[in-house]
């Protein structure tokens, strides 16, 4: 997450004095501790240098003739940091949108699938949802644990292939991850990640069950395959940006040349892009989507069990606890529904009897109370 720090977005006159001190000293997330060392760097060959040209005349000259090529290579570190900028907005703005897709699949598998037409179709739903779940876990290992960035922490190697194993089932567990048991920590375990594009697949397995089922319209699933397909180019996108980087060893040689190398990727330079590598990934993937479509995967959930996360967001919203007030919330207002479905169906059955009979029915129905459950859901009214 990127470090928050104060800002002056509502100003002041005293901002600068108030705001910027923090700024400087601040460690976790600054550059400044990077750029000491630059700094005394510079200062110490800019006292070298006034030293030596006033010693020597002649290479004060010699000094001047070669500040010709510092626009050049100032603006070129400009450039890199203009498109590094634009990457990490990019890059957010995948992850943002792959974490909508999830949601939006989720909400669609929820709402416009009819869940009670089968009972397959209710556990088929339901696994969707988990692999969906399983998805974003395995996406958060793949660029923890992968690219010149990856961690070497052990603990941190753990807690994600732990976080893993929460949501996945057994056969599923020996397909992402072949000849390790579950007990078979990150740090000591031989495969540092996994393949997200093989749960992309189980989850177009399970919609395939539901579609035999016929327990949505082809036009949703059609909504749902394209948007299944979206998360899928916002996992390559981000893996373009996190493993490509600048063509810049070259940058010394003159801007024409990093040109070249920048309008010619697909060529033998070391700077160029590995096509093998890619079709080599490419084929990987096929043949394992080939061979899971003939396994019988887990379903983990079983049929009336509710779909439950909670032992991973032990440390989500500590403060606020949204989700675990919400949860209780719909759990109350889910039974008092039943609750009052129940009452709804036996009074329609009083009144039936009552009218045979000739004897007026009760003129009001108190309705159920609410005082009783735990509001806090925004806009909850209860009535007196």
């Amino acid at each position: 997450m990127v470090v928050v720090y104060d800002s002056g977005a509502e100003g002041s006159t005293w901002s600068f004095f108030t705001i910027t001190p923090f700024l400087l000293f601040k460690v976790r997330g600054s550059i400044v501790p990077s750029l000491v060392p630059q700094l005394l760097l510079m200062e110490g060959l800019s006292v070298l240098a006034v030293y030596v040209a006033d010693e020597d005349p002649s290479f004060g000259e010699a000094a001047r003739m070669a500040n010709g090529a510092v626009p050049d290579l100032a603006a070129l570190r400009c450039s890199q940091e203009q498109e590094a900028n634009k990457q990490f907005w990019e890059a957010i703005s995948d992850l943002t949108m792959m974490c909508h897709l999830l949601r939006s699949i989720s909400m669609t598998i929820c709402g416009m699938v009819t869940w009670e037409v089968d009972a397959e179709v209710q556990v088929h739903a339901k696994r969707v949802i988990r692999l969906l779940a399983l998805y974003s876990l395995a996406v958060r290992e793949f660029f923890q644990r992968t690219g010149k960035n990856a961690t070497t922490s052990s603990e941190q190697m753990d807690r994600l292939r732990q976080d893993v194993a929460a949501l996945a089932g057994d056969t599923e567990w020996s397909i992402l991850y072949p000849g390790d048991h579950k007990s078979v920590s990150g740090s000591a375990s031989p495969h540092d990640t996994t393949r997200p594009s093989i749960i992309l697949f189980w989850v177009t397995l399970s919609l395939r069950k539901i579609m035999d089922h016929n327990a949505t319209e082809a036009p949703i699933m059609n909504g749902l395959l394209t948007q299944l397909a979206a998360v899928g180019s916002c996992f390559w996108n981000m893996d373009k940006i996190d493993k490509t980087q600048f063509p810049f060893p070259y940058c010394f040689f003159g801007l024409d040349e990093v040109a070249e190398i920048l309008e010619s990727p697909f060529g033998n330079d070391p700077n160029d892009l590995d096509l093998r590598e890619y079709c080599d990934a490419l084929m990987s993937d096929m043949e394992l989507i080939c061979q899971c479509r003939e396994l019988k995967l887990d379903f983990v959930l079983k049929e009336n069990e509710k779909v439950d996360f909670s032992h991973l967001l032990a440390n989500f919203d500590k403060q606020k606890q949204f989700h675990q007030h919400f949860k209780r919330q719909s759990v109350a207002l889910a039974q008092s529904g039943e609750f009052s479905r129940a009452q709804s169906d036996g009074f329609s059955r009083d009144s039936q009897s009552q009218e045979e009979a000739g004897s007026p029915g009760p003129q009001k129905d108190e309705g159920i109370r609410g005082e009783a459950l735990d509001s806090v859901m925004p806009g909850a009214v209860h009535r007196g």
